[in-house]
C-alpha cells in the first residue's frame, strides 16, 4: 500500500481509491486496529505520504472480487520493471477483466 500511495503522488493523482485484500491491513490504516509492530513504520509512511493527495480511500476487496489485480501483480513480479497500461489492457488479461465485470465474452 505504501508503494501504491507513493506511486499516486509521483503521478500527480489527487483522488484515489486503493483496494487491498487484507481487511486487517485496511483496518490498521484506518486506525480501527492497533498496528502490528512490524508494520508500524510502513503505516507511518502511508500516513505521511497520503497527506499529499486530496482524497484517498483505502478499501477492502476480497481476492475473489478482483482476480485481474492479482494477475497483474503476478505478471509484474515475474517480469519485473515498471508497467503502465493506459487505455487497452494486455490481451492475456482481457478474459479476466470481462469475468470481473460479469460479461459473457471470450476471445
Amino acid at each position: 500500500m505504501r508503494v501504491a500511495v507513493l506511486a499516486c503522488v509521483e503521478r500527480g493523482f489527487q483522488y484515489v481509491q486503493l483496494e487491498n485484500n487484507s481487511q486487517v491491513l485496511v483496518d490498521m490504516i484506518h486506525g480501527r486496529l492497533e498496528p502490528e509492530a512490524v508494520l508500524d513504520g510502513i503505516l507511518w509512511d502511508i500516513t505521511l505520504i497520503k497527506q499529499q493527495i486530496e482524497a484517498v480511500k483505502f478499501l477492502y476487496a476480497p481476492r475473489a472480487c478482483n482476480e485481474a489485480t492479482h494477475l497483474v501483480a503476478s505478471y509484474v513480479t515475474h517480469i519485473g520493471g515498471s508497467h503502465l497500461w493506459d487505455g487497452f489492457e494486455p490481451e492475456w488479461l482481457f478474459n479476466t477483466l470481462v469475468f470481473d465485470v460479469n460479461i459473457s465474452i471470450r476471445i
